[in-house]
């Protein structure tokens, strides 16, 4: 009756414990509030752990007369449960990698909590530790997940010359992540103080700017001069700005030494396909934010595009 009681603990508080920091993230608008699929992953997921506490709980090592497991060894078995199940659990499952950091902050206190519920009973002192690290856990979550996976607010423009060959160049969304015009203005206006800080004598005029993610502030600017030949990523600017100018067959990067990170902004050839009779495709772009959701769009051109 005993094995059973204590299966039964390590099974219900992991799998409650993981379920309650999930919907606490999720409910609170944290970086797993944006995609409610991450949320059923988790809950699924941690069934089977929770049948593995529950065995664990069963198993620990336990000493003296009462048969009582020592709470301190319960902690690292619980946690190291929860890690390697984590990694199994992502090896199978090709979850992207700042998806690891959520499975940790559930899986780890999961485990943690298990051992010592089934450790330490019912006593008042156990509950209120599972309570203290489950509302640790949802405080620090966003900032470590921040901080894992390099979170920035994104801002990024296209900007083309003003010259005849590109009057007709639109971009689509055209502006996005601002709160009012008076914003919106000043970000415009500061990437074109940007952009002729280069020296180039040109006049340039902004297509699209927007703004993607939170976290510390960051901007790039890409100056489109013709049609997209060739899927490339450039490296978003870690905190830092950074301006990509289209050449015949690649970006160049200004400036050349600049702090990088290593998703990017992903720009592909157009799509014959996605033509109509009032426009041209000129390519598509995709930006991704820290939680591996992207923002899509496209530059078109709403007459013949000229060569150059």
């Amino acid at each position: 009756m005993r094995l059973l009681s204590r299966f039964a603990i390590g099974t219900l508080v992991g799998f409650s414990v993981s379920c309650l920091i999930a919907l606490a993230s999720y409910s609170l608008g944290l970086w797993l509030g944006r995609n409610s699929a991450n949320l059923f992953s988790l809950i699924y997921g941690s069934i089977p752990l929770a049948l593995l506490l529950g065995v664990a709980a069963v198993v620990q090592p336990r000493h003296g007369a009462g048969q009582q497991a020592r709470p301190i060894p319960a902690v690292f078995i619980g946690a190291a449960l929860g890690f390697l199940y984590t990694l199994v659990f992502a090896r199978f499952s090709f979850v992207f990698p700042a998806f690891v950091v959520l499975m940790i902050s559930c899986w780890v206190p999961s485990g943690i909590s298990a051992m010592v519920a089934a450790t330490g009973g019912k006593r008042l002192s156990t509950v209120a530790g599972i309570a203290i690290l489950c509302i640790a856990v949802v405080l620090l979550t966003e900032p470590l997940f921040n901080a894992f996976a390099h979170a920035q607010q994104l801002t990024v423009a296209f900007v083309t010359p003003a010259e005849p060959s590109t009057a007709q160049l639109e971009v689509n969304p055209e502006s996005l992540g601002f709160n009012n015009d008076d914003e919106l203005q000043i970000a415009k206006n500061e990437v074109l103080q940007h952009v002729r800080a280069l020296g180039d004598a040109e006049t340039f005029r902004v297509l699209s700017i927007t703004r993607w993610g939170k976290g510390s502030k960051s901007l790039a600017i890409l100056v489109v001069r013709a049609p997209i030949t060739r899927e490339v990523t450039l490296p978003e600017p870690d905190r830092a700005t950074v301006v990509y100018i289209q050449q015949s067959e690649n970006w160049d990067k200004k400036p050349s030494e600049v702090s990088l990170l290593r998703r990017g902004i992903t720009m592909e050839p157009p799509d014959a396909a996605g033509d109509s009779r009032d426009y041209k495709s000129f390519g598509y772009f995709r930006i991704p934010d820290a939680q591996g959701v992207s923002l899509v769009g496209r530059i078109i051109s709403r007459a013949p595009i000229q060569s150059h």
